[in-house]
């Protein structure tokens, strides 16, 4: 059952983050601007999620979760890209770099396992990065 566990955890959060991007638009139903560079983060001991729809975007931040799990189940969403890039790093509690990507094309839907010691780190940089861009990360045992 464990596996199963897993399994499904790491597909919800695929499909979370697939789902998220493929909601955002960078105009409004009446022509004009969306809410840009206004990032929504969701964050507690077993998951972190941040989604942002940006134009020309500079923005950096830690956040200290996932804080338990032997392994975090990672899954990326980029549409709509047109520039600039986005730093993603996962650390674990060793301080050793799980993951480092930089982003800078679309991405219709990336997923990843990462291995290490909570609690877990997760840096993201983004540096005049235009874009819709979701961010799912989930705690596994």
């Amino acid at each position: 059952m464990r596996c199963r566990t897993s399994v499904t955890r790491h597909f919800l959060v695929v499909a979370a983050a697939s789902l998220a991007a493929s909601c955002v638009s960078l105009t409004d139903d009446h022509g004009g601007s969306a809410t840009v560079n206004v990032p929504v983060v969701g964050q507690t001991a077993q998951a972190l999620g941040f989604s942002v729809q940006a134009r020309g975007f500079s923005f950096e931040q830690r956040y200290g979760s996932p804080t338990q799990g032997d392994s975090l189940a990672l899954g990326l969403a980029v549409v709509g890209y047109t520039g600039g890039s986005a730093l993603i790093e996962v650390t674990d509690s060793s301080g050793t770099m799980r993951l480092q990507q930089t982003v800078t094309t679309s991405l219709a839907q990336g997923s990843t396992v990462i291995h290490g010691r909570p609690p877990y780190q997760v840096h993201l940089l983004f540096d005049a990065f235009s874009g819709a861009f979701t961010l799912a990360v989930a705690a596994q045992s």
